[in-house]
């Protein structure tokens, strides 16, 4: 691996053997599911208007989670059964139908059913990708082609909810999802081209839904939407526990089933390469969600900005992620080794600096955490993925592969209840003072301090270069 990391690879690389074809392919489907992601924000409000509903605005993001982590989390199986492209046409297809849906949905039920297909092709898509970038790539790319992604993945976060408010202005909330489903047109003519078509790994055996792991796996998620969304001081941390449990279990389970395992074998083993970066992921995801879920109302109750200039403060943190990410693509060995750490720690900097600042004093402030916690996961990404795949032995680095969007989507599902859970502790309710606001404002920071300590720890084991 030493050799692998130590060479220094310009963009011009991606250009040559037919790379930028391939990799544009990718990056558009990588496009299709962030930008999707958030295009519900500023288009549910038009549909509501139209058919009603708005008691179920919420599950139009939990539904297409959900889709997103069980898609994932199958991703490397159907891989290792089907292929790369057939894998791929058939998660585009998936998002397709789902956007269709969606664009001629008459009611808000259809909607939300339209919501979980999206979720299930896009989070099949980015998973597949990262699948595919560790096949048809050489390893010494990876961190250029990781950063890429980023880059596009950071565009989406300004663009999607972009997308859907332009036509949601003008009253045609629906052409916005009809724009997507003649990208994912264009995106399923392109991979027909211009992927090649693989031998499947494991065509020996037949393909076997996992229905009761993905039963457990649903049934972990959906506890989490129930935990955030519920107010009760009981009831939601109780959930989130039995959601947690209930992971462990499918974990437990899916060790025992070696030939339609969804997940690496020991995936959150610190004392392995591929468990510490697991762990990294997972925990670095948790630790930063409060800005995420809180951070807008936050900045126009306690700043007084607008709506608008609060939403791209909280992008901002993708933006840096994306910037930061091309910017150290680059790196040797020793430089990644150093980006790794730096990275830990200025995500725990910018979570600390978010917690005495977030109280209304100077928005100069809040502007330089939430680059600061970009910047720090942008500088280390890349690597921390190369790690993680190179860590895994050879016959499930398309599980590895596949496991580490889904883990960090699960992170964050982790962090938005937990962190919906902190505010309600300390006083969060549509009857806020401005004391107790700013109360809240600490404590949604300062709690995931420790998990973050923790992230830094899984860190420091990455780079000691444990045995499988």
């Amino acid at each position: 691996m030493t050799d692998e990391l130590s060479q220094n690879v310009g963009w011009s690389a991606l250009l040559t053997n037919g790379n930028l074809t391939r990799i544009s392919t990718l990056c558009l489907g990588v496009w299709l599911h962030a930008a999707s992601a958030m295009l519900v924000a500023t288009t549910l409000p038009s549909a509501v208007s139209e058919f009603g509903g708005a008691h179920l605005v919420s599950w139009a993001f939990t539904l297409y989670l959900l889709g997103s982590i069980l898609a994932g989390s199958s991703a490397g199986l159907l891989m290792s059964r089907l292929g790369l492209k057939p894998t791929l046409l058939g998660t585009a297809i998936l998002y397709t139908v789902g956007s269709a849906t969606c664009a001629i949905a008459p009611g808000m039920e259809v909607l939300l059913v339209g919501r979980l297909l999206q979720g299930l092709g896009g989070g099949g898509l980015v998973a597949v990708t990262y699948i595919a970038v560790n096949r048809l790539f050489p390893s010494h790319l990876l961190p250029r082609l990781m950063a890429l992604i980023s880059a596009v993945w950071s565009v989406s976060a300004f663009c999607g909810p972009l997308i859907g408010g332009s036509f949601a202005t003008f009253g045609h909330w629906r052409f916005a999802f009809w724009a997507f489903v003649i990208q994912a047109g264009l995106f399923l003519i392109a991979a027909f081209l211009k992927i090649n078509h693989e031998k499947p790994s494991d065509n020996n055996n037949p393909i076997v839904v996992p229905i009761g792991r993905l039963a457990i796996l649903t049934a972990a998620v959906l506890m989490i939407a129930f935990a955030s969304a519920n107010t009760d001081y009981l009831l939601s941390p109780t959930l989130c526990i039995l959601s947690i449990i209930s992971f462990w279990v499918f974990l437990k389970i899916d060790k025992l089933n070696p030939t339609s395992r969804m997940f690496p074998k020991n995936p959150f083993n610190i004392k392995t390469t591929l468990g510490a970066g697991m762990t990294l992921v997972m925990t670095a995801s948790i630790s930063t969600m409060s800005f995420l879920v809180y951070g807008t109302f936050l900045l126009e109750t306690l700043f007084g900005v607008t709506p608008l200039i609060a939403g791209y403060i909280v992008a901002l943190e993708s933006v840096s992620w994306g910037i930061t990410a091309v910017l150290f693509s680059g790196a040797n060995e020793n430089q990644e080794r150093i980006l790794i750490r730096l990275g830990s720690i200025l995500i725990t900097v910018g979570l600390i600096g978010f917690s005495l600042s977030m109280s209304g004093d100077s928005l100069w402030w809040v502007l330089l955490w939430a680059i600061c916690q970009g910047a720090g996961f942008g500088m280390m990404w890349s690597f921390i993925v190369r790690r993680i795949i190179s860590g895994a032995p050879f016959s499930e680095q398309d599980i590895a592969s596949s496991s580490i969007p889904t883990t960090q989507q699960i992170g964050f599902a982790i962090g938005a209840a937990a962190s919906g859970i902190v505010a309600n502790m300390f006083g969060f309710d549509e009857n806020l003072t401005t004391s107790v606001l700013k109360n809240v404002s600490f404590w949604i920071f300062a709690a995931f301090i420790p998990v973050m300590l923790y992230a830094n720890f899984a860190v420091w084991k990455l780079l000691k270069e444990p045995k499988l």
